[in-house]
């Protein structure tokens, strides 16, 4: 799974340098889809940015600079809605006072300033909504597989056994019939020589 990030452009002057390490760090990082977007309570009804985040259904992480608590009703106020989900930088959220399921990652960055530990953690939190699944070889292929072991098995348990009882065939029936040729390996030059040798025996 990708996990959108949304960072809010235009930060303070203290949080220029933060901002720049982030976008530099971000970009093109697997995983983490990267997203720059005005101030969120700048943003009208029909503007670019408000139509990229309705573009989102995903869970997400928002960086701003503002306290989680802030954020998080901004958000609802242009209906990008979610619930605040706790992560290893804000492990204090507990908010699921609606029924939107969507989980959102808030990041105050006036409190985090670290680039490298911030990325850290949003590829930790992409690996976390990563979806593992286990390939069981198409519908009815091991059924299949198991059947066709049988079948198998069971065929060549019957060739054994004609073989085997060709082999025991008493020497008195055996005296009245042709001479047998074994065909029970692949032959080689010299076989195949023999082999065309009784057949002119046999007059065939």
């Amino acid at each position: 799974m990708r996990l959108p990030v949304i960072l809010v452009q235009n930060p303070p002057a203290a949080g220029s340098a933060v901002a720049e390490a982030l976008v530099a760090s971000l970009i093109g990082y697997p995983g983490l889809d990267l997203t720059l977007v005005d101030r969120f309570d700048s943003l009208g009804p029909e503007s670019t940015d408000r139509m990229t985040l309705a573009g989102i259904t995903v869970p997400a992480a928002v960086l701003d600079w503002r306290l989680p608590e802030e954020l998080i009703e901004t958000l609802r106020s242009i209906d990008f809605d979610g619930y605040r989900c706790a992560h290893r930088l804000d492990p204090e959220a507990n908010d699921q006072s609606i029924t939107h399921r969507r989980r959102l990652f808030l990041f105050d960055l006036q409190q985090h300033r670290d680039a490298e530990v911030i990325v850290n953690e949003l590829d930790r939190l992409r690996q976390s909504l990563s979806v593992k699944t286990v390939s069981l070889g198409g519908i009815g292929g091991p059924g299949r597989r198991t059947e066709t072991s049988s079948e198998v098995s069971s065929a060549v348990a019957t060739e054994s056994t004609s073989v085997g009882a060709v082999e025991r065939r008493p020497d008195s029936e055996s005296s009245t019939a042709h001479p047998r040729i074994n065909l029970g390996s692949d032959p080689s030059d010299d076989t195949l020589d023999e082999l065309l040798d009784q057949l002119d025996d046999l007059d065939v």
